[in-house]
């Protein structure tokens, strides 16, 4: 059996020739390198192109990576750092810069866990366990108030985190669509306008269109902060009616949606895509949650 096709990875297409006579291979030997089931070992690319690799020292310095970086997110979703008193202005700068913080670093443990490599998985999950029992658990919580509550947005992340493409692969083998699919499919960062973003062939190879899917992203992250901190529906109202239920339902649903949505962008491994899409979420929560503390008494319908 050819040990390209172990553990459920995608095996190297075999170089081509193009009318010259030139030898082609595949765009970072993606063929080589993808997984789309888990499996083990240290010969893996994990966020950046051919890093780790097949060295063993970069494979342990991966998942050490991984692993802090799980631990930060546990840390910035659950710790206080801004005390009460502080003043407004400079306390909601500083909520907006933990808060892209984590949202970067959320995605990136998304992106890393993507690559399907099992170590990679279980530093993943062992840095959010010993995260959340230092900073989120009781354990060592002095008072019900020295802990801050994990956000919505965060909530709606850690929820998406573990979805993962599907197998191009079908019971009866690979399908050619799926096959040109997985010859353009990136699974570590790049730079460029040649992507595909959510749709198919957009927004390709035009400028103005990347630039269009740019503003998209950036939109859906902003506007999924602003359905996670905004009060339309009163909370505090004494009857809870059919209607508020249902908007309630209606809302929570857009709100899911758009965080799918952006999910799946950042998925492209796009770092335009990756930029703008912390840019929305950093815009939108300055904007409407960093003072989420201070609407307390604000009517139904605003922020």
């Amino acid at each position: 059996m050819n040990d390209g096709l172990m553990h459920g990875g995608m095996g190297m297409a075999p170089s081509t020739m193009n009318g010259t006579g030139t030898m082609v291979h595949p765009h970072h030997r993606m063929m080589m390198m993808m997984h789309m089931t888990f499996f083990w070992g240290k010969n893996s690319e994990i966020l950046f192109s051919g890093w780790p690799g097949t060295n063993s020292a970069m494979y342990a310095l991966a998942l050490v990576f991984v692993f802090f970086l799980a631990f930060i997110v546990e840390l910035l979703s659950h710790s206080r750092f801004i005390k009460q008193e502080a003043n407004h202005v400079a306390a909601g700068l500083a909520q907006t810069l933990m808060h892209a913080l984590r949202v970067g670093l959320a995605y990136l443990v998304m992106l890393a866990v993507m690559s399907f490599n099992a170590g990679v998985f279980v530093v993943a999950v062992a840095g959010h366990t010993l995260g959340f029992f230092f900073f989120g658990s009781s354990v060592f919580k002095k008072s019900p108030e020295s802990v801050a509550p994990l956000s919505d947005t965060m909530e709606g992340m850690h929820d998406m985190g573990g979805m993962m493409p599907p197998s191009p692969m079908d019971g009866a083998g690979s399908n050619s669509t799926h096959h040109h699919t997985m010859m353009t499919m990136h699974m570590t960062f790049f730079w460029g306008k040649n992507a595909e973003i959510l749709f198919a062939g957009w927004p390709g190879k035009r400028t103005g269109m990347y630039i269009l899917a740019l503003i998209f992203v950036f939109v859906l992250s902003f506007l999924m902060e602003w359905l996670s901190h905004c009060r339309l529906i009163k909370g505090s109202a004494l009857k809870v009616t059919t209607t508020t239920r249902s908007l309630r339902t209606i809302m929570h649903a857009i709100r899911m949606a758009l965080g799918y949505m952006v999910m799946l962008a950042v998925m492209s491994f796009n770092v335009g895509v990756l930029l703008v899409a912390i840019a929305g979420h950093t815009l939108g929560f300055l904007i409407f949650g960093s003072r989420a503390e201070d609407t307390s008494n604000l009517p139904a319908g605003s922020c």
